[in-house]
């Protein structure tokens, strides 16, 4: 049986940078969920006001997944990385002086318009990874590209742990100082990668290539979102999203939690999360990829190991 190529020669360089913007927004993500406890810490406001955090990052993923589809259909998917890429960049850069100025609410508005960059980055990269190289291979480089979103959702929260949390202000004050060097690092970083784009010839795709046959989904030619099998699908996802998201934005609450014993400082917590936490969750996707039967036993150990602490915690 013959071995495909993961990708082709030509197709490697571009593969290598939109494989980056997965880790890109993995990271972004990673550190979000360590922001909750330090804003309730350092600016004195409730868990559930922390929570805007993570609405103003997945409202701007709703408003913008559609936009930035369409802007992809017109201007291509090269242009509308670079743009993700900018709103990435921007975002990072409005949070700085939202530090300096210890605004919350200035700090949310460069989350939304980041959050806007993240959707237009996801809404680029996923489809567009499946067509740099071999048809045969398309699944496996998408799920290639998406294990080093996993490794940065690890790496994110240890960011967070090391550089924002624990850290209370500056000699003058500033509460929020430690929030703008690894935001300034980002952003700075994510606009080189920017202009590497402007200047690397990728190939182009059309939309027409994406959809080899718009009936071969829909034999029905009910619209899709009437069929209920879609409907439901983006009610589980709604649902599985917010699951996950509630978790892990009050994880680090929930083992500092001097009730809990034993419990832990704010740092060792962000170390958890990330380690453990996303760590278990990456271990999940690769061992999806390996063997459906080695993915089953390892989800169902996970649930009764999971339910077993839960317990254990609550006698």
């Amino acid at each position: 049986m013959k071995h495909e190529k993961l990708t082709t020669r030509e197709n490697l360089i571009p593969f290598i940078l939109i494989t980056a913007l997965f880790f890109l927004w993995g990271m972004a993500h990673g550190m979000l969920d360590v922001l909750n406890k330090h804003f309730q810490d350092v600016l004195q406001i409730s868990k559930s006001k922390s929570g805007l955090i993570q609405f103003s990052v997945y409202i701007a993923y709703f408003s913008m997944a559609i936009p930035a589809g369409r802007y992809m259909e017109k201007f291509g998917y090269k242009k509308g990385i670079v743009l993700g890429l900018i709103l990435f960049a921007f975002g990072a850069y409005v949070i700085i002086p939202a530090s300096m100025i210890q605004s919350f609410w200035l700090f949310l508005t460069g989350l939304f318009i980041l959050g806007c960059g993240l959707a237009t980055l996801e809404t680029a990269a996923n489809p567009y990874t499946t067509k740099l190289g071999p048809k045969e291979t398309a699944e496996r480089r998408i799920n290639f590209s998406q294990s080093f979103n996993g490794l940065a959702w690890i790496i994110g929260p240890i960011i967070g742990g090391l550089f924002i949390l624990g850290n209370n202000g500056d000699d003058s004050g500033n509460k929020l100082a430690s929030i703008i060097l690894p935001y300034a690092i980002i952003g700075t970083l994510v606009l080189l990668i920017a202009l590497v784009y402007l200047r690397t010839p990728l190939p182009e795709i059309k939309e027409e290539e994406l959809i080899v046959n718009k009936n071969s989904f829909n034999t029905s030619g009910t619209p899709l979102i009437k069929q209920k099998h879609f409907v439901f699908a983006i009610i589980a996802q709604f649902c599985y999203v917010a699951a996950q998201t509630g978790i892990f934005s009050f994880f680090v609450n929930y083992m500092t939690d001097s009730k809990l014993q034993p419990h832990f400082n704010n740092k060792t917590a962000a170390m958890l999360l990330g380690i453990g936490g996303f760590g278990l969750f990456m271990i999940g996707r690769v061992f999806r990829k390996l063997d459906y039967a080695i993915y089953q036993t390892y989800t169902n150990t996970c649930h009764l190991f999971g339910m077993l602490l839960s317990f254990i915690a609550n006698c």
